[in-house]
């Protein structure tokens, strides 16, 4: 082969190569546009079952309300995943998963004691901004105590956020910055997804811890029961009375400041435990 075919080969070489977009998905450009992604598939399917609760009977019947939530909510999340997971899968060289990674038996009590710990806690920061009468009626219409609104709680919400904002959107930040930053980005993302300030700053709080967790661990699992222990305990008390309904409440002042102290211990006892010993478990 003479230098001139030589040459030619090497330029034929070199045009078949593709250029592979650098780094993981997503960054923090990339979260802006899953963001407003999610609000468009919020809106629309909203507005779609606006159209069917035009129907007296539907919007008379507070179960039917419930179901029709339910399904908007969960058809919103699964294409917001949808559209995630194919940018994901055009930007990385690697198979794509979504963490579901097995983890070591004793984790499932720690962060499950840990999370209601928690959970404490985030009764304070939730207070810091008190929510509006009108929009705790609101809310209050939305998330009634059947069966469908229960689902949404404590099912639908944990796995399918835990999937989205630990699962695709944490694992990628990870493989591009810092994991302190990469924890701290994805737990804005989760704050601002709930579209409303009331519980942006507790999600915001409770994001940190999850991130945390799924960096320990490289698994949602965890991340599922932390989502769902804080989301139950939640639901439980839409179960006591109007006046009851907070630990403040429930147990005054004296009583919920010591509860809280001991809340605290507990939760920094369980967050060493995790550190030392908790990875993923191989195979």
């Amino acid at each position: 082969m003479d230098q001139n075919e030589l040459e030619s080969t090497l330029t034929d070489d070199q045009n078949d190569v593709q250029i592979l977009p650098t780094g993981a998905y997503p960054g923090v450009k990339s979260l802006f546009r899953l963001f407003f992604a999610f609000v468009f598939y919020t809106i629309g399917w909203g507005i779609a079952g606006g159209f069917f609760l035009m129907d007296t009977r539907l919007s008379n019947s507070p179960l039917l309300r419930s179901f029709l939530n339910l399904l908007l909510y969960v058809i919103s999340l699964l294409l917001t995943i949808r559209y995630a997971i194919k940018k994901s899968k055009k930007q990385q060289i690697s198979p794509f998963n979504l963490s579901f990674n097995k983890i070591q038996s004793w984790l499932v009590p720690v962060v499950i004691i840990c999370t209601i710990a928690l959970s404490v806690g985030l009764e304070g920061v939730s207070d810091l901004i008190p929510m509006p009468v009108s929009v705790q009626k609101l809310f209050e219409r939305v998330f009634t105590k059947d069966i469908f609104s229960l689902i949404t709680l404590i099912i639908a919400a944990p796995i399918l956020e835990e999937i989205l904002c630990r699962g695709i959107v944490l694992k990628g930040l990870l493989k591009n910055y810092s994991p302190n930053k990469a924890i701290l980005i994805s737990a804005i993302f989760f704050s601002v997804l709930h579209l409303n300030p009331w519980q942006a700053l507790p999600a915001f709080c409770g994001g940190l811890f999850l991130g945390w967790v799924f960096y320990k661990t490289r698994s949602i699992i965890p991340g599922i029961l932390i989502h769902a222990t804080v989301n139950s305990t939640a639901a439980l008390f839409l179960f006591l009375p109007k006046h009851q309904q907070s630990y403040l409440d429930l147990l005054g002042s004296s009583y919920y400041t010591v509860l809280l102290l001991f809340s605290a211990l507990v939760f920094v006892f369980g967050c060493l435990l995790i550190h030392r010993k908790g990875s993923p478990v191989s195979g």
